[in-house]
């Protein structure tokens, strides 16, 4: 049995978004269309939803989502939305699939779960799975060219999905919608299992741990002593390059001792034997290392030579050298293993809607009080809800649910509480796990400005998006 027969269906989706940032911008629209394992669509989904009132979108999304600040006064609010998403992509043997999703659109899901304080991984649990198209498509591009037409410019690889829907018709309407994202999404993924079914559910089972895990279990070894082994395989990432054809020789220098995390040290990028000082070496390891989770997007392939085609000649020397010099060298991993497998991050103080990965997991007492806000189907029966509460992290969620989302039914103290807690986040202005400020009318408004200094570059629909828009943050209360 194939891989994809394990499950019931496809949940194809996208998101527009207010900015990049999943703990302080917010999803605009979410497209999902349920598809068949033959990508024969069974339902269609679409949320519009409407701009919470402590949300500043980035001038940028508005103008390449092409939505004006009037088209996103309108529609459900987060709160209902989110629960609705929720439902649809955690529905038990989904497999849940976008463009980009796992970095980009998956995280931005997650976060919006935290801030509504329902399941955060919600859609990985219940005999479900997450995929990524993009990895799938960079896998193809590499080695089954023959499947799309390639986009690019000056000789240059490009794989977004606006430019290979152009060249390939894989979707009509407009770039950056969500429904036509997902459409095209779902046609390249059909051309793709078309053209070569066996590479399709190799590629598609490598999001799942355990066979991700066993292929890394299988990779070759390398034996520098008896307390060092390290697996060694192809790294395939598109942050390596399309000039360097995504692809990177690498060595499993070991797992953090605590975190879903594997540390892959590239060894054809730069040459380790020009450095002799320790501080220089274990400097320049440490610039080579890149970081990968489980099943997590990038594809790793065994040392086989038709891999090392992929390589120039002078990085396939590169690679060669510096293997040599390890095995001469290999206290110096043994050093570098034992820095990284214990690494522990900074314990910065961040904001509370970003605080995900900063407390432990939903416990079961949290969840009961979560599960009975939830089911409160009145929404003055939630307020009581929240009034009736000692403050806690769960009151000042729900204060904020409230408040983002039915602050027009609010009684005038919980209309005053919402207004201090934001009062007091614009104050404290605590970054998010990443180092990233919230953005501000001030920010916002010198992005539009800067924008429109060129005018040339845009059309007349978004420029007058970004007057509106403008018009809207000077007379914003």
């Amino acid at each position: 049995m194939n891989f994809e027969n394990q499950y019931k269906q496809y949940l194809f989706y996208d998101l527009e978004t207010s900015g990049t940032n999943p703990s302080f911008d917010q999803i605009l629209q979410f497209a999902g269309v349920k598809t068949d394992l033959s990508f024969n669509e069974i339902e269609r989904y679409e949320f519009r939803i409407k701009l919470r009132n402590d949300v500043i979108p980035e001038p940028g999304a508005l103008i390449v989502n092409r939505l004006s600040i009037e088209d996103i006064m309108e529609g459900y609010t987060e709160y209902e939305a989110v629960k609705e998403i929720q439902s649809i992509l955690s529905a038990p043997g989904t497999i849940n699939i976008g463009y980009n999703s796992i970095s980009f659109d998956d995280e931005f899901m997650r976060f919006n779960y935290f801030r509504n304080l329902l399941e955060p991984y919600a859609n990985q649990k219940l005999g479900c799975i997450r995929m990524d198209l993009l990895p799938i498509t960079l896998m193809y591009y590499l080695f089954k060219k023959e499947s799309m037409i390639w986009p690019s410019k000056n000789g240059k690889v490009n794989l977004k999905l606006e430019n290979l829907n152009d060249l390939n018709g894989l979707a009509d309407g407009m770039a950056h919608d969500a429904v036509v994202d997902v459409l095209a999404t779902i046609e390249m993924a059909r051309r793709f299992k078309e053209f070569d079914p066996q590479t399709w559910d190799y590629l598609i089972s490598h999001f799942n741990k355990k066979i991700d895990y066993e292929r890394i279990s299988n990779l070759d070894e390398v034996v520098f002593s008896d307390e060092l082994k390290c697996r060694k395989g192809f790294f395939i990432k598109n942050g390596f390059g399309y000039q360097n054809n995504c692809i990177s020789g690498c060595l499993v220098i070991g797992k953090h001792q605590t975190r879903d995390q594997t540390y892959w040290l590239r060894l054809d990028k730069e040459d380790f034997t020009r450095y002799t000082n320790n501080n220089e070496i274990q400097n320049v390891l440490k610039k080579n290392i890149v970081k990968r989770k489980t099943a997590v997007p990038d594809f790793i392939l065994p040392f086989k030579d038709r891999y090392f085609e992929l390589l120039s000649n002078e990085r396939r020397e590169t690679l060669d050298s510096n293997l040599e010099w390890l095995y001469h060298n290999y206290s110096e991993l043994l050093i570098l293993k034992e820095d990284l497998i214990v690494f522990e991050y900074d314990d910065k103080r961040v904001e509370l809607d970003s605080s995900l990965y900063h407390r432990d997991f939903f416990t079961e007492s949290e969840k009961k009080v979560f599960n009975k806000f939830h089911g409160l189907e009145n929404v003055k029966d939630k307020i009581d809800f929240v009034s009736n509460l000692s403050p806690s992290f769960e009151k000042e969620m729900f204060t904020r649910i409230i408040g983002r989302n039915f602050y027009d039914l609010l009684p005038d103290n919980i209309k005053n509480d919402y207004d201090l807690s934001i009062l007091n986040v614009l104050e404290q202005d605590l970054p998010d796990h990443m180092g990233r400020k919230r953005n501000t009318t001030e920010k916002a408004l010198n992005n539009i400005r800067k924008i429109m200094n060129d005018p040339s570059k845009y059309d007349d629909q978004q420029y007058d998006i970004l007057k509106s828009y403008e018009s809207y943050l000077l007379n914003r209360g």
